[in-house]
């Protein structure tokens, strides 16, 4: 049954399927190269901001920016979206590019030493014992 609100209702019962807008960028490493590294690499000086030249080989990266570009996306159709962006990305900024950020084990070359590349050890985690999640469980 349809309603005069039903939108389905002026198009005899037909709905209608709305396309997604079309992305700005096409990945998140072309939004890293063209809006991210522009916008913001201004703060990186590789003593309190750092940032890794392949942060494509930290998942933790990867999953920051693959969720700011994916935000930043869906923010920048909205009237006021940009300014709800700039709260979401200054915190992530932070983890990404701080003095314990995700980076802080990586630099860049300089005319004094080499540039550095170093992955964290992933932690070990046992799996819990069978039935541990069951809502059985007391």
């Amino acid at each position: 049954m349809t309603t005069p609100d039903d939108p389905s209702a002026a198009q005899g019962g037909q709905t209608t399927t709305v396309a997604a807008p079309e992305l700005r960028y096409p990945d998140v490493e072309t939004w890293v190269h063209l809006m991210f590294l522009p916008t913001f690499g201004w703060r990186v000086d590789d003593h309190a901001w750092r940032w890794c030249a392949q942060w494509w080989r930290h998942a933790e990266a990867v999953w920051r920016l693959e969720l700011l570009w994916r935000s930043w996306e869906a923010h920048r159709l909205q009237p006021t979206g940009m300014s709800a962006w700039s709260i979401e990305i200054d915190r992530h900024l932070r983890e990404l590019l701080g003095p314990d950020g995700t980076f802080r084990q990586c630099r860049s070359a300089d005319e004094d030493r080499p540039a550095l590349h170093t992955d964290q050890p992933i932690p070990i985690a046992e799996l819990a014992p069978d039935g541990w999640w069951s809502l059985d469980q007391t």
